[in-house]
């Protein structure tokens, strides 16, 4: 299609390069999945095109298919491995490792987020997992002209696109990243930062990264496992195992839901010590559930007092006056469109 309007792109012949002299719209599903502006020189151009781009599309069709089954394949093969790991109680109930520490602040940071109302954020070009308070301090020297829009960690500039973004992303996961594999699950999960949403994609990366031993991973699994199921089939004995084995590496929600099974079940002994685990690194939840068994008589009064202590402990390791101004700042609307 030409045209003295040097605004109007020219439309070349999808079947031979010329100017084309009749413009349609095309879609495929299977090949481009859009609309596109599709030119032809005549009807014998269109139809000569058609059977080539059947061709085409049946056969990235078959690719697409391949591909999707042995994405499938990877995933059962990696929940199978899991299926087969046996953990006894003493696994179970020992004391949980230690927290990670925010590389600047150097105060530890929960894995389950928001707990003590400290949240965090996983930073693509450095690998690193900062707090939210040391995050925006540094975007409060941003503003001030202190500092320039970099990473707080590394100082590397910010992705500007979301081309950039998955550069350092892939870069991150080639490396074995787990939580590369972890954060972008959980943006596929969500459909956030211009990502679409797509369930089934993030099932794959979650799994990935709990393969890796990421401790979150194993969390998001469980809940897409429990109930009526998330991207896979619904199977509450593998919830469970999930559930299990990041408790073990000392995820404080899923804990404190292994503390609640328990309890629906009737094994008071053995939620009172899931919670009290739980309590102990900072969950107040779970302290509730601890000073409710307490007042049952599931729990003596040095069982429940040190378990106060040790709460009280935790929470004084993750506070601190800048965490507590962006937990704030979070309560207000459109938080989130100002950083």
């Amino acid at each position: 299609m030409s045209s003295n309007n040097t605004n109007i792109p020219v439309v070349y012949c999808l079947n031979v390069r010329r100017v084309a002299k009749a413009v349609t719209i095309l879609k495929c599903a299977h090949h481009v999945n859009k609309l596109v502006t599709a030119g032809y020189c005549n009807a014998k151009c269109r139809n000569s095109h058609r059977l080539k781009h059947k061709k085409e599309c049946r056969r990235y069709a078959a690719e697409k298919r391949n591909k999707n089954a042995a994405i499938r394949a990877e995933v059962d093969a990696i929940s199978e491995k899991f299926s087969q790991i046996e953990i006894s109680d003493e696994e179970l109930f020992a004391k949980p490792p230690p927290k990670e520490d925010c590389p600047i602040c150097m105060l530890q940071i929960p894995f389950a987020s928001g707990l003590c109302q400290v949240y965090t954020m996983y930073q693509p070009c450095c690998g690193k997992t900062l707090c939210e308070g040391c995050i925006d301090a540094a975007e409060e020297e941003v503003k001030k002209g202190n500092m320039k829009p970099w990473c707080a960690m590394c100082r590397k500039p910010n992705p500007l696109s979301k081309e950039e973004l998955m550069r350092r992303l892939q870069h991150r996961m080639k490396l074995n990243d787990s939580p590369a594999f972890n954060w972008l699950g959980g943006v596929y999960e969500d459909g956030s930062m211009t990502f679409p949403k797509d369930i089934k994609k993030a099932v794959e990366l979650l799994m990935k990264a709990a393969e890796l031993g990421n401790i979150k991973a194993h969390n998001s699994l469980a809940h897409k496992y429990y109930n009526k199921g998330q991207g896979v089939e619904e199977d509450n004995d593998k919830a469970i195992r999930h559930w299990k084995l990041a408790a073990m590496g000392g995820h404080e929600y899923a804990r404190c839901m292994l503390g609640d099974i328990e309890k629906d079940k009737g094994n008071m002994d053995r939620a009172t010590k899931h919670y009290m685990i739980a309590a102990r690194d900072g969950y107040v939840d779970a302290l509730e559930q601890v000073g409710e068994a307490y007042k049952a008589g599931h729990v003596t009064k040095d069982e429940y007092m040190s378990t106060l202590r040790a709460y009280q402990d935790s929470q004084d390791e993750m506070r601190s006056v800048q965490r507590t101004k962006t937990a704030v700042e979070r309560q207000k609307p459109g938080w989130y469109m100002g950083k």
